[in-house]
């Protein structure tokens, strides 16, 4: 039996991605379709198109997925111009020797990948930037540290959205894509593209991915940290409380 759990960003991809599960399809295309959907909301604020800035007005995307089956994974950090990382996340773990790329090879390796191109930032969150901006700066006192400290709360601080799914054979997937917190120092990177820390599948054992600030995640390593307590035999609220 197929099974899927999202959080509540991901609300346009669940439909697509059920659908896909129950036609048999692989857990890893059906999160990978899911996500991109997400990624082209204006209203998932906090992923891919309409998602918010950092302090310099640019959105930087980021997004990981991993295979249950194989534990391959691939990962991009501070994406700008692309539409959907979670496809050129895909793309490095099937393509590439490497996990992980950021920022400008990132972008590179894209742009190879013929990877769907385009502004990230709408009218609507350019708006919320210039307010927010407004709202918080000293001038002539401009420092992004000084700022960045600003954005470090329960309202601008979290978003992604995650998809976890084993599909009709069995297969574990974990995915996810954020534009990461609101206004935050430009090159950040949270948890969301770092696997161990913001997904990571097993068969063997399961799934687990985050969301909220990613910071905490990135500390304790909490997606592989859930799955390895699960693989000690822990029950599954036993390994999440721990």
């Amino acid at each position: 039996m197929a099974v899927l759990l999202t959080n509540s960003v991901a609300t346009n991809g669940i439909n697509k991605t059920v659908q896909m599960l129950n036609q048999n399809v692989s857990s890893l295309d059906a999160i990978e379709s899911g996500i991109r959907l997400v990624e082209s909301d204006p209203e998932a604020v906090w992923v891919g198109y309409g998602g918010h800035p950092n302090l310099l007005g640019t959105v930087e995307l980021d997004a990981g997925i991993m295979d249950g089956l194989t534990l391959n994974a691939g990962a991009v950090g501070a994406l700008s111009g692309y539409l959907h990382p979670i496809s050129v996340a895909r793309n490095v773990m099937e393509k590439l020797p490497h996990v992980f790329l950021a920022g400008n090879g990132a972008a590179k390796f894209a742009k190879d990948c013929n990877a769907e191109s385009g502004d990230n930032l709408t009218m609507r969150t350019c708006k919320d930037w210039n307010d927010w901006l407004n709202n918080n700066r000293n001038w002539p006192d401009v420092s992004l540290i000084r700022l960045s400290m600003l954005t470090a709360n329960n309202k601008t601080a979290k978003g992604t959205t995650i998809f976890l799914a084993q599909d009709n054979d069995g297969n574990f997937s974990a995915g996810s894509s954020s534009s990461g917190w609101s206004f935050k120092y430009p090159g950040r990177l949270g948890d969301s593209p770092v696997i161990g820390s913001g997904i990571y599948a097993d068969n063997r054992y399961g799934a687990a991915a985050c969301t909220g600030m990613g910071e905490l995640t990135l500390r304790s390593n909490t997606a592989r940290s859930v799955i390895l307590y699960l693989k000690m035999n822990m029950t599954l609220k036993e390994a999440c409380y721990e």
